[in-house]
């Protein structure tokens, strides 16, 4: 079997910041409440006229402008594309002068850049590409009605994207990925649909304990797979409440450490919030050789996913 590894990682945010002290002043809230409930002190916003996919195509060139490897397939995750057709990765590969390849997107919420390295490294491994571009381009401020003061604090908007590329020896190996979803939970996480089922809502209390619960046991399913029998970890999670990391890392017994979190600086975005973390953590070296990284998403539908990346 063909080994994958990621070669490049990039990323973009607006620069517009939604801070809690803007947030006080549009509906009953304050930062502590905020704060202390989520983690998240501001988030980015695109601006009007600036599309999800316009956040994926920027992350997108600063992967490119990384490698010198050239994708043979695109995939682009997203939850908040905002057209049907045409699709975000066609999109994305016109902007950026991609040609000669396949391209999709890909919706699976949260979990969704995970779900995209999966399917990649599969078509990979059994279809011969040599190089894959993943992207994740969401701009979830789309679906925020900002009246509602417990859903309106979550949100921002990002693009992140990661290349993938066949070599006989990955210098960031991906070992394994783990899929799943519980659709007996679909409607707990609603948004995009017609109406009333517009904006963002959530069973809150719900979504919370089947994040931890699941978080802590893909943890464990990913350090058996690869044998992970010490302390060179990483924990690369959604970025959606940090009140979700810090309940798995007292449950497990986890050093809080271990978790690579940007959520107070970013918000939730969605499925590209992995991939920011993960490009943030790359730029600061934070990981030495031998470690091992895993990448947990989890989110509407109900989804999960998880990837294991030996350093």
């Amino acid at each position: 079997m063909r080994k994958v590894g990621i070669v490049a990682v990039g990323s973009y945010v607006p620069a517009e910041k939604l801070t809690n002290s803007d947030l006080e002043k549009m509906v009953d809230t304050t930062d502590e409440w905020i704060t202390s409930r989520t983690g998240i002190k501001e988030r980015r916003i695109a601006p009007a006229g600036v599309h999800a996919s316009d956040l994926a195509v920027k992350a997108a060139a600063d992967c490119l402008a990384r490698t010198p490897d050239r994708p043979q397939l695109l995939i682009a995750a997203t939850s908040s594309a905002e057209k049907a057709c045409p699709y975000q990765a066609s999109i994305i590969a016109q902007s950026l002068n991609l040609t000669n390849l396949a391209a999709f997107d890909l919706n699976a919420a949260c979990s969704g850049l995970i779900y995209a390295l999966a399917v990649g490294r599969s078509l990979m491994q059994t279809e011969g590409y040599d190089h894959a571009l993943i992207t994740a381009g969401e701009k979830l401020s789309r679906f925020v009605d900002y009246k509602d003061r417990a859903s309106c604090i979550l949100f921002g908007d990002a693009g992140a994207a990661l290349m993938l590329s066949a070599e006989e020896q990955p210098e960031h190996e991906l070992l394994t990925v783990e899929l799943g979803a519980d659709p007996t939970g679909a409607d707990l996480v609603v948004m995009g649909g017609p109406e009333d089922e517009f904006y963002f809502r959530q069973d809150g209390k719900s979504v919370f304990r089947f994040a931890v619960e699941k978080m802590g046991s893909l943890i464990d399913l990913l350090k058996t797979r690869v044998g992970c029998d010490d302390d060179r970890y990483f924990i690369i999670p959604h970025q959606a409440n940090s009140r979700i990391l810090e309940a798995v890392a007292r449950n497990k017994e986890i050093p809080p450490e271990r978790f690579i979190s940007n959520i107070s600086k970013y918000g939730n975005t969605s499925s590209a919030s992995i991939g920011l973390a993960l490009k943030e953590a790359w730029d600061e070296n934070r990981f030495t050789k031998g470690d091992y990284l895993f990448l947990i998403g989890f989110g509407g539908g109900l989804s999960w996913a998880a990837a294991a990346v030996r350093w």
